[in-house]
């Protein structure tokens, strides 16, 4: 795994990215791994963005991707890395969305590192590599599709209207990344972008229905083992799934997308972890937390810095990592880092 390096922020203007597309006429995007409600979103949208100003475009995803976020893609052509490969033909350009980070993007790394030159970065998280020489870094923005509204902005691109827009791919990201606008990362600005994609005829309980309400009864069955095994560490609730968890249920990691913020409804408690090893040569841990107390602002758990301690990293509130260990080893090294 290639670790995270040095200070992560903008390299380049809007002005530049969008001459770079402008220069452009064949371009892959892609994002992280097992992409979320904003990487679909950002990297959606920007196909259906670019696509609208002559480009050719292809979308490029590293699986699983969630049943509701499959149905979200719409329309919308892409190739999934695992079933497809990698693009067959040469690009001009690369945008890499919603990430910076390496560890992200293992599966590609040697495809992107032969085209360095040509990769360029969309990103609102405060970690990251050089995969992309030219980004524009804006830890603002609650998600990366708002970095993608201000490029089209920049680039005189509309947003389109109705089902299968590119307002509506914004519009995932967006209420994705903030809990539906639950989260603190939802200020001003994120509502603002809200309003002004809802202008252009989305449907927002759709949206959240075909996202949030078409899960399998796998999900339930892992929630409740998930609860069984928690562990309360100070203000800290610790979980974990096992890989005979998702056997017996015939659960995959896209049956528990949000189940880690679970504990968080608890009156006492200020973050939720959950490590999972569906795949054993591996552990995945989820971090979520919430704002510090009004009464107590040392009550605040920083999950970017806890997760930087396994090479992972994301947000104050919202992180993740993968450790190459078996969960034992990283859960009882977790539980140390809480009580120190």
């Amino acid at each position: 795994m290639t670790s995270q390096t040095g200070v992560y922020e903008s390299t380049a203007s809007y002005t530049l990215l969008a001459e770079r597309i402008t220069n452009s006429n064949r371009i892959v995007i892609t994002t992280h791994r097992k992409p979320d409600g904003d990487a679909i979103g950002s990297v959606v949208g920007l196909a259906r963005g670019l696509a609208s100003i002559g480009k050719e475009v292809e979308s490029l995803f590293i699986g699983p991707i969630e049943h509701g976020l499959q149905l979200a893609i719409g329309d919308t052509e892409y190739r999934l890395l695992e079933e497809h490969g990698e693009p067959t033909v040469e690009p001009d350009l690369i945008i890499v969305a919603d990430t910076g980070a390496w560890s992200q993007l293992e599966a590609l790394e040697p495809w992107l590192r032969k085209r360095k030159d040509k990769v360029i970065g969309l990103d609102h998280h405060a970690n990251g590599d050089e995969v992309a020489g030219d980004r524009v870094v804006d830890v603002s923005a609650a998600a990366c599709t708002q970095v993608v509204m201000a490029l089209f902005e920049e680039m005189g691109i509309g947003l389109g209207s109705g089902r299968n827009s590119i307002a509506e791919a914004l519009f995932i990201g967006l209420g994705t990344d903030t809990g539906w606008f639950r989260f603190s990362n939802a200020d001003a600005r994120c509502f603002a972008d809200a309003s002004r994609l809802l202008e252009q005829g989305i449907d927002r309980y759709q949206l959240y229905r075909l996202l949030e309400e078409t899960a399998r009864p796998a999900r339930i069955e892992l929630l409740q083992r998930m609860l069984a095994s928690v562990e309360y560490v100070g203000p800290v609730a610790v979980m974990e799934l096992r890989s005979a968890d998702f056997q017996e249920t015939n659960g995959s990691s896209t049956d528990i997308i949000g189940l880690v913020n679970t504990p968080l409804v608890l009156e006492n408690i200020q973050a939720a972890i959950l490590l999972t090893d569906s795949d054993p040569s591996v552990t995945k841990i989820s971090f979520r937390s919430k704002p510090a107390l009004p009464s107590n602002p040392d009550s605040l758990i920083n999950v970017n810095e806890l997760a930087s301690n396994f090479e992972g990293g994301g947000h104050i509130h919202a992180a993740g990592a993968r450790v190459f260990l078996p969960l034992e080893d990283v859960k009882a090294r977790l539980v140390d880092l809480i009580q120190s």
